[in-house]
């Protein structure tokens, strides 16, 4: 309701309603957990440990554990029919009032890695490769499972939150992301292309050395571009914009936090000269809209995508 209120065409629904059989998931010996300084409470499903809702390291830090846990993985399934008919409930409900809601869900990039914890997810890829890739594949199983189960309901657009890279580079080196990732973007995004939909890709961080593979595995668009990894638009478009649609990008702090109304209508101005000409651009903050940003920049980076976002795009700066 907020997001209407405040003028938004689309938003995020984080439904990642997958059964991960709990009961089966194996067990973290308890020398790794000592050397890893992890308390076994805080490991989920996901063989993710948290300290409260922050993530902190990945368990899988031997071969043993990897091949358990892609068998363990293997028995996922996507939840009841009720959670999607639920689901389909507020899609078509949001409609009428002139918002998506995109569903996300499932991971494949993201918990490949961190899994693994970033600590031991170099030397798995080089000691353990096979096993790195299956981990991929499992968990891009169950994610188009989880994603066939939107499409029966008739939506068309899904998300994945995917974070693979750091404000500098990539987490994982790019020859090892195309070689363990890009197969199963490929699949995901044909069997999307096949249902009628679209797939769209969200990861934080400077993702511009994996772009071309995300182009060739055939996603349709990536988010958000994070500005303050050195994503610039201008760039972006001239170099990808035929090929993927580029959403995001408007800074969520130097911008949406820390600016004024005046330097968020510029740079929401500038994004749509650098990037909407021809289409193929979804303007948005360069992140998550954080609890640090400014109401009135918010609602002005969205009024001036009103005002200005029209096609044909004129000449704004």
């Amino acid at each position: 309701e907020a997001a209407i209120h405040m003028g938004f065409d689309s938003i995020w629904y984080h439904y990642d309603r997958i059964r991960t059989h709990s009961h089966k998931k194996p067990k973290v010996p308890k020398e790794i957990l000592k050397e890893y300084n992890i308390k076994s409470d805080g490991v989920t499903e996901w063989a993710q440990y948290y300290e409260g809702e922050w993530y902190r390291d990945g368990v899988l830090k031997t071969p043993e554990l990897l091949e358990e846990w892609i068998a363990y993985i293997n028995t996922w399934e996507p939840a009841g029919e009720i959670h999607f008919k639920s689901f389909k409930k507020i899609w078509d409900s949001y409609l009428q009032k002139g918002l998506v809601t995109i569903p996300t869900g499932g991971s494949v990039a993201f918990a490949s890695w961190s899994m693994i914890g970033i600590n031991k997810f170099a030397y798995m890829i080089r000691k353990h490769f096979n096993l790195v890739k299956a981990l991929a594949k499992a968990l891009g199983r169950i994610t188009k499972e989880l994603q066939n189960c939107f499409f029966e309901k008739g939506i068309d657009l899904v998300f994945i939150c995917d974070d693979w890279a750091l404000k500098g580079s990539t987490i994982y080196n790019p020859k090892y992301w195309n070689e363990i990732v890009t197969p199963v973007y490929k699949e995901l995004a044909q069997n999307a292309h096949k249902h009628g939909a679209k797939l769209l890709i969200h990861s934080d961080g400077d993702v511009t050395e994996t772009m071309p593979y995300l182009i060739n595995s055939g996603v349709d668009g990536i988010d958000p571009l994070e500005y303050e990894s050195g994503m610039r638009l201008k760039h972006l478009k001239e170099e990808y914009g035929a090929d993927i649609c580029l959403i995001g990008n408007i800074s969520a702090t130097y911008v949406l936090t820390y600016g004024s109304i005046e330097t968020t209508i510029e740079a929401t101005k500038q994004a749509l000269q650098d990037a909407a000409k021809g289409g193929g651009f979804i303007l948005g903050a360069g992140s998550d809209i954080l609890s640090t940003c400014k109401y009135e920049n918010v609602k002005a980076m969205i009024d001036t995508v009103k005002k200005y976002g029209s096609y044909p795009i004129r000449r704004l700066i």
